[in-house]
């Protein structure tokens, strides 16, 4: 009688006895494993940018699902102790006065921050390798949807606790989206639950921030692993030499790259932890509940680029078109960050090396062999950076002229610099990114052409077989057709053209040859007669 063995199968994972044969059984769970738990990770720590991101998230979910239970979502006033503040402001009260629950909040704040900061890190990573190129346009757009996302749910965040610095920075916000030309005044009724601050208010930021949000980015998320599950992962430059066309190099799903997750998941976890302890975030008393009197307060780092470009607009910088008035706040907090997502968003049709692409770039390409993708990224990012100092100018003994020069020339001549080191560094032999041509092989009974073409001249008596040869074995070189709408530049195509050019002029002199002295010796008496061309 046969006995299962309950040890796991190499093929599948699953166990062939016990629970896990009873799941297999009704859930066929070894299939599953096979199509998506044999998914290849490549081993290079700058593709952990995305699950680093990916887990912030996460932590950022089970975070604000604790502080849900004491926190409450009303700007209603209360007498807490004497002193009538806002619920809400209450609530934040009580949470940093539980070790635990102010922990949380404390974990929840820099996930946020750790969040944003990878999804950054993990574009600049994919920009300045080109992996945005064909065929990942789309996750590219994914991506810069997703950092728009986080933005939001950053900035959405700021309102919750309802103190003044709360109330100030999304007043801010109120008072950029009623600039909208035309919809203005909808859109912020809207997304703010009327003329903020009202009663309605902070219920409708709560629920953008809890459920909408996080809703929308799990459904992002969600796609932009199917189409990396579809069409596979980059891989690193070294791959190239050891991976076989149209494979990933690297480790499983499970168990490998799950460990590693897992592992990096806890690191992180207790990282979040560590710094909360030691580097706390304002309390609400630091700002007190809203008053009359507007604090003077600046946005954390994420959000500085706009309110520094928000600064810097001259007062008079507006105008009017059909009907609309175009005011510095709209220009500033919405026209300017709009403009920098929609370039983000472009670059894969920017890029020239990309607008005619046939084949897929399937490897990051080194940073200094693209000197204008490399300059154009360090100017992106300088400018972005002098909105910072543009925050500070004034405090600074910065005058607006001055800073607006800094805003003009300082990108430029970083991306300049930027380019021309990666040109001089870039050397002379070049890194492919495209994907590997599958390996082409032959016959290896098939001689060569020019083994055959001797045979047939050293064998007269053969010459129709021999010919069935050459036409065999140009038919298998035929099979190279397809591959030559990779050739790049017209100068590969002008060489093979060439070549095949003077392929030809050779085989119709050797014919010629060949036929000229199958009729002398025919005229000799040889009794060989002329075989029927083929």
């Amino acid at each position: 009688m046969h006995t299962p063995n309950p040890a796991k199968s190499p093929e599948s994972g699953m166990t062939e006895s016990g629970i896990g044969a009873w799941l297999d059984d009704r859930l066929n769970l070894s299939a599953l494993y096979l199509k998506y738990g044999r998914k290849v990770f490549p081993v290079h720590s700058s593709y952990f940018l995305g699950e680093m991101a990916l887990f912030s998230f996460i932590i950022l979910v089970f975070t604000g699902a604790y502080l849900g239970f004491v926190y409450v979502p009303s700007n209603a006033d209360v007498t807490v102790n004497g002193q009538t503040v806002p619920e809400a402001y209450a609530s934040v009260q009580l949470i940093e006065s539980i070790p635990v629950a102010n922990l949380f909040r404390n974990v929840h704040h820099w996930a946020a921050h750790l969040m944003i900061a990878s999804v950054l890190l993990h574009l600049m990573h994919i920009f300045f390798t080109g992996s945005y190129r064909k065929p990942r346009e789309i996750n590219w757009i994914i991506g810069t949807i997703l950092l728009g996302l986080t933005l939001m749910a950053g900035f959405v965040g700021y309102s919750l606790p309802y103190d003044a610095y709360a109330v100030t920075a999304t007043g801010i916000g109120y008072s950029i989206a009623r600039s909208i030309p035309w919809i203005g005044g909808f859109v912020s009724q809207l997304f703010f639950g009327g003329a903020f601050p009202t009663l309605g208010s902070l219920a409708r930021l709560y629920t953008i921030h809890v459920f909408i949000l996080p809703a929308v980015i799990t459904a992002v998320v969600g796609v932009h692993l199917l189409v990396i599950v579809k069409q596979k992962h980059t891989q690193p430059g070294y791959a190239r030499k050891m991976a076989e066309p149209g494979k990933v190099l690297g480790v499983p799903l499970l168990p490998y790259q799950a460990l590693l997750a897992g592992q990096l998941f806890l690191l992180m976890f207790g990282v979040l932890f560590v710094l909360s302890s030691l580097v706390t975030p304002h309390p609400v008393e630091a700002f007190g509940p809203p008053q009359a009197a507007t604090p003077e307060v600046k946005p954390d780092w994420y959000l500085m680029w706009v309110y520094g470009f928000l600064k810097i607009m001259p007062a008079g910088a507006s105008f009017r078109f059909l009907g609309a008035t175009f005011s510095p706040d709209f220009l500033g907090g919405l026209l300017f960050p709009a403009l920098v997502f929609g370039i983000l968003t472009l670059a894969p049709w920017m890029d020239r090396t990309n607008r005619r692409a046939i084949r897929r770039f399937e490897y990051l390409e080194p940073v200094n062999q693209s000197p204008i993708r490399t300059g154009a990224g360090v100017a992106m990012l300088t400018l972005i950076g002098t909105m910072f100092i543009a925050a500070y100018y004034d405090q600074i003994g910065m005058s607006l002229g001055v800073i607006w020069s800094i805003v003009i020339v300082l990108p430029i001549l970083a991306g300049i610099f930027a380019g021309l080191v990666a040109h001089t560094f870039r050397g002379q032999e070049r890194f492919d990114p495209h994907e590997q041509l599958p390996r082409v092989s032959f016959a290896p009974e098939a001689p060569s052409p020019s083994e055959q073409l001797e045979a047939i001249k050293s064998a007269p008596t053969q010459l129709q077989p021999m010919r069935d040869d050459v036409v065999r074995t140009l038919h298998e070189l035929g099979e190279l057709a397809p591959y030559v709408r990779y050739l790049q530049g017209d100068e590969e195509i002008d060489d093979l053209l060439d070549t095949i050019e003077d392929l030809r002029t050779d085989l119709g002199d050797a014919d010629g040859r060949l036929r000229n002295k199958v009729h002398t010796r025919s005229a000799d008496g040889d009794g060989e007669q002329e075989p029927e061309s083929s």
